[in-house]
């Protein structure tokens, strides 16, 4: 029987995190199936999906701390289903694109109307760029999300283009 858990990670960014892990990993009989991995400020952050035999995945626990050790990592791991084993509802895919000045609240706002609207975020990214002639800061967001078959995209539209007034923003939402 094959088990699958997440693995969260983060330390001081330097090369070579990414072999580390990976080579922790398959040295102990487990396959990496999905990842996501990014610098934020000066830390090197990832999460992944592993899977296992059960023998591989004690392994991976029993010996986690010689990892966090070596590669100078903070971690957490956790039980999870395979992929297709999530019950999935009825659904359409989106991606939305929010651009701006970058102000506080942006992320929070944009997110509660998904949240307000029972929307699935399957994948969120932001970045904050000085633009290029003035310097100003510029916040960019790409979000997928899963939208249940129930929700009204028009009402959904008209909810982002009443964010896009109050908060000066140019947000997009487009078939995935």
């Amino acid at each position: 029987m094959i088990f699958y858990k997440v693995l969260l990670a983060i330390g001081p960014d330097k090369p070579g995190i990414v072999s580390r892990v990976s080579s922790f990993l398959t040295e102990r009989g487990c396959n990496i199936e999905d990842s996501k991995m990014s610098i934020l400020g000066e830390d090197f952050t990832l999460a992944l999906l592993f899977s296992g035999a059960l023998p591989s995945i004690e392994k991976v626990k029993a010996e986690l701390k010689d990892l966090e050790s070596a590669a100078g990592l903070a971690t957490l791991l956790k039980d999870t289903k395979a992929p297709p084993a999530r019950p999935k509802e009825d659904s359409v895919h989106y991606t939305v694109e929010v651009f701006g000045m970058d102000h506080q609240g942006i992320v929070n706002e944009v997110t509660e109307i998904l949240h307000k609207n029972k929307i699935n975020v399957e994948s969120l990214e932001t970045a904050v760029e000085n633009a290029p002639v003035s310097g100003s800061p510029v916040f960019k967001m790409h979000i997928k999300i899963a939208v249940p078959a129930a929700v009204y995209i028009n009402r959904l539209k008209e909810e982002f283009l009443e964010l896009e007034k109050k908060q000066n923003l140019n947000i997009t939402l487009k078939n995935a």
